[in-house]
């Protein structure tokens, strides 16, 4: 067997007429006026999708944010009274101290800038041996305990032309007033 040669032209087309020439320019030009009409449809498609899940993306972290600030306000509504029994508690337990301290402070100055003055100490009935238990040191000779009217719960120290007035309450009163502040806040 002796090998054959080929020819090369057997399997070409043969010559090109301007016939085949315009079907090959004609699919040509539909491939490309196809492939710009996909890529331009495929652009706005996702530019479209792009948009839809942006606007999604929004709705939804708004739709948070509105829950977030319900149950911030839910928390809120719940932990002031929480807190008003816990200033109501604790509240009374620390009045007397501070009231003790604050007395030993007032006094104090007071001997300091006008030791020889009548002291005049005004407060409730239940307060009378606390403030004769500060006063106690025998530092003023001329002092005298007063009772306050009903209902006034405060201890008013005179001393001459001038008076300070002790409020126990008044912190607890603030602190429930904050408190409320921060139901109402935002």
């Amino acid at each position: 067997m002796r090998p054959a040669a080929l020819r090369l032209d057997s399997f070409s087309f043969g010559a090109v007429g301007d016939e085949q020439l315009a079907a090959a320019t004609g699919r040509e030009e539909a491939f490309q006026h196809g492939y710009e009409k996909g890529l331009t449809e495929g652009r706005e498609a996702s530019l479209d999708a792009l948009t839809r899940a942006l606007d999604d993306l929004r709705q939804n972290m708004q739709a948070g944010h509105e829950a977030e600030a319900a149950l911030r306000g839910d928390i809120r509504n719940a932990l002031v009274p929480i807190l008003h029994a816990i200033v109501d508690v604790l509240g009374p337990c620390s009045e007397k101290e501070r009231l003790r301290l604050s007395l030993a402070e007032e006094m104090a100055r007071i001997i300091e800038h006008a030791p020889d003055r009548t002291l005049i100490v005004r407060c409730p009935e239940d307060l009378h041996a606390d403030v004769a238990d500060c006063l106690g040191s025998g530092l003023f000779p001329h002092v005298r305990i007063e009772s306050l009217r009903a209902g006034q719960d405060m201890v008013e120290l005179v001393a001459g032309h001038g008076a300070i007035i002790f409020d126990p309450s008044r912190a607890a009163t603030e602190l429930k007033t904050i408190i409320n502040d921060i139901k109402t806040g935002e």
